[in-house]
């Protein structure tokens, strides 16, 4: 398929071979950490019980669709140069934003949960934080003020952390940092 005959939205192949690549490497990453985890065998679990079999299970499967992506993207020219027009204004906007959720993603893994905090209290800021920074406008067109977002943005990430550290340690018996 030519740019030319694309329709006006379409994904270029380029892009497709790019978003494909992502998602096979991030399959591969749940795969390799969830195959990693604590087997818990001091503890006589049964195997198709252990902690990490529904994230490896998942991973894997990214990984495998992943493939078919990449495979898909090749087909469909990939591969070649891609004539696709420079980067507007709207384009700019979201890779900033696409930015700014990476970079809280990735200070709520490694700055958070890796430097000493309690899972469940890195865990309930980084959920109220993101939500507060990134629903204000939302939320402002709704009529509520910045003390009133706070202390929503509060309320779900408390309820977030309290529920993901009881299910994760209650019932599926993973330790958290």
């Amino acid at each position: 398929m030519s740019m030319e005959s694309a329709p006006e939205g379409a994904v270029s192949p380029r892009a497709d071979l790019v978003s494909a690549l992502v998602w096979t490497a991030f399959g591969a990453f749940v795969f390799v950490g969830a195959w990693r985890m604590d087997r818990l065998e001091h503890l006589h679990i049964n195997p198709y019980e252990i902690p990490g079999l529904v994230p490896m299970l998942l991973g894997g499967a990214l990984l495998l669709l992943g493939l078919v992506l990449v495979g898909r993207a090749i087909l469909r020219g990939g591969l070649q140069a891609s004539g696709a027009p420079a980067a507007g204004p709207a384009q700019a906007g979201n890779r900033r934003y696409m930015a700014a959720v990476v970079g809280a993603m990735l200070a709520y893994s490694v700055v958070l949960v890796g430097h000493g905090l309690p899972f469940w209290l890195a865990t309930l800021l980084f959920v109220a934080g993101f939500i507060f920074c990134f629903d204000r406008a939302r939320q402002g067109s709704l009529g509520r003020g910045v003390l009133h977002q706070a202390l929503l943005a509060l309320a779900y990430g408390a309820v977030t952390s309290a529920v993901v550290t009881l299910v994760f340690q209650d019932i599926f018996y993973v330790r958290l940092p």
